[in-house]
């Protein structure tokens, strides 16, 4: 009797260790699949319509991000992230405009991106100047460039968001392993406005067919 009852205390022990060691792991899964959206107030140059944008751009090429060079994660004393961005390999699938001889269909230019995502143990942190949403791998768009004041080697996206057109319907689970409704979202995290909207429509107008 005695044996028995060490038996099914063991085997007591043995389920409550594996319902637990379920639970932590339904925990995991969840915190790996939360996603929390950092956005960072900045000034920047807004467009009111598009040849606004086309004619100001110094490089204007359709091209899609073949890979992540760098991510930039600055944090303070207290390990909280002062300051962000991505260097983006896009490899030019066509050229539009440009005054760099070296930039040709073929080639591969570098942007600094508005944005950054980190995993941490909650989950995604994906930060974001003024709403910027990063490109995703292997997605092509059409891209509207000014060259860094600092490192001409280095182009910047616009207006942070308007010079970033998809030119296919963006998948949001590929940076965030989820889905919802509103895909422009991943083009742009905040009210979509209708100036913008059109801004991109007039874009692929002139140049998505080419």
């Amino acid at each position: 009797m005695k044996r028995r009852n060490i038996f099914l205390a063991i085997s007591l022990i043995t389920i409550i260790a594996i319902s637990s060691i379920g639970l932590l792991n339904n925990k995991d899964e969840k915190a790996h699949d939360r996603v929390k959206y950092i956005n960072s107030s900045a000034k920047i140059i807004s467009y009111s319509d598009f040849n606004n944008l086309d004619t100001t751009a110094e490089l204007i090429i359709k091209g899609a991000k073949d890979r992540v060079i760098e991510t930039i994660l600055d944090k303070d004393s207290m390990g909280d992230v002062i300051s962000y961005g991505t260097k983006s390999a896009i490899k030019v699938n066509k050229v539009f405009k440009t005054n760099n001889e070296n930039i040709t269909e073929g080639s591969e230019v570098v942007i600094q991106e508005n944005g950054a995502t980190e995993k941490t143990e909650d989950g995604i942190a994906i930060y974001g100047v003024e709403g910027y949403q990063m490109m995703n791998e292997n997605e092509e768009y059409l891209l509207f460039l000014d060259k860094s004041l600092t490192d001409p080697n280095i182009y910047f996206v616009k207006g942070v968001y308007y010079g970033k057109v998809p030119l296919e319907e963006p998948n949001k689970s590929k940076i965030q392993n989820i889905k919802e409704a509103n895909s422009f979202d991943l083009q742009y995290k905040g009210e979509p406005t209708d100036k913008l909207k059109q801004i991109f429509k007039d874009a692929l107008n002139k140049y998505g067919d080419k």
